[in-house]
C-alpha cells in the first residue's frame, strides 16, 4: 500500500578510485528504505552527479555540479581510499570542495576512509599525500571514519545513516566542532572511562589503539548501541567501536548516564 513519506536526498561523494563503495552505498541506502521507509515515513533518495546532473555551459564544472545536485542534497557520505581528487580552482578537488559545503552549512557528512590493502605500483604518491592531508585536517573536527571491507562500510553505514535521519526528522543542525571543543569532550571521556555503571576503554590491537570498548551494565540500552553500530565481543564482554566515534559515543552515553 501506498503512505506518506518525507524524501531526503544523500549525496555520494568520492573521486574515481571507488566505485566499488560508491555501489555498495547506493545499496545500503536501498536497505535502509526496504527495512525503515514505512514505519519512519521517510525515503531516502541516492544521488550521484553522474545520474543527477546534466551538461550545461556558462560555469566552471563543478560550479555546475554544485548549482544542479550539492545544493539540492540534506546530508552526504563521502569516501576515499587512495585519491583525492582533482583541484576545482577553488578547493583540493571536487570531493571535498562538496564536502566543505556540507560542514559550512551544517547539514550532515559521514566521512569514510579506506583501510583495504593498496598496490604500490598503482598509487599515486602525490595523490596520496593529498588524501592523508585531507584526512587529517577532518579528523580534528570529529569527522571520520574507517573500514576495512565493503562489508565493514556496509554494516557501519546502516545504523549510523539512521542517526543522521533521526536529527534531520529534528531539524537538528550538525555544526562541526572545533579544536577546543574536542580536546574538551576529550575531558568527558576521561571522566566517563572512570566513573560510572558504564565505561569507556581503549582496544589495543597489533599495538595500534583504532576501537574502543563500551563495558559495564549495558542491558539496558542494548538496542540503541546497536542501533548506533556496536559489536559485541564476547571475549571483551563489550561493545566495539572505532576510535574515530569516540566522542560521538561519549556523548550518548552522558545522555544516558
Amino acid at each position: 500500500m501506498s503512505f506518506q513519506a518525507e524524501v531526503f536526498k544523500i549525496l555520494i561523494a568520492s573521486p574515481a578510485d571507488v566505485e566499488e563503495e560508491r555501489t555498495a552505498i547506493s545499496q545500503v541506502i536501498s536497505r535502509w528504505n526496504d527495512l525503515n521507509a514505512e514505519r519512519e515515513n521517510v525515503v531516502l533518495l541516492p544521488v550521484k552527479w553522474e545520474t543527477h546532473s546534466a551538461p550545461l555551459m556558462g560555469d566552471r564544472a563543478q560550479g555546475i555540479i554544485n548549482n544542479q545536485v550539492v545544493h539540492t542534497c540534506d546530508m552526504a557520505i563521502g569516501v576515499f581510499w587512495t585519491r583525492l581528487g582533482t583541484p576545482t580552482g577553488v578547493s583540493e578537488s571536487g570531493t571535498t570542495e562538496e564536502i566543505d559545503w556540507f560542514i559550512e552549512n551544517n547539514r550532515p557528512v559521514m566521512l569514510y576512509f579506506s583501510s583495504r590493502a593498496i598496490e604500490p605500483k598503482k598509487v599515486d604518491l602525490e595523490q596520496f599525500k593529498n588524501l592523508k592531508d585531507f584526512e587529517s585536517r577532518m579528523q580534528k573536527i570529529g569527522l571520520t571514519g574507517s573500514y576495512k571491507s565493503i562489508e565493514d562500510l556496509r554494516e557501519q553505514l546502516l545504523g549510523q545513516i539512521t542517526n543522521n535521519v533521526r536529527d534531520l526528522l529534528q531539524g537538528i543542525p550538525k555544526p562541526a566542532p572545533s579544536e577546543s571543543e574536542v580536546k574538551e569532550k576529550v575531558k568527558t571521556i576521561k571522566k566517563i572511562a572512570k566513573s560510572g555503571k558504564i565505561y569507556i576503554e581503549d582496544y589495543e590491537k597489533d599495538g595500534e589503539i583504532r576501537s574502543f570498548v563500551v563495558k559495564g551494565d549495558t542491558k539496558p540500552i542494548k538496542e540503541e548501541i546497536k542501533e548506533l553500530g556496536g559489536k559485541w565481543n564476547r571475549s571483551l564482554m563489550g561493545w566495539i567501536f572505532p576510535k574515530t566515534r569516540e566522542l560521538e559515543i561519549a556523548e550518548f552515553l552522558k545522555q544516558r548516564a
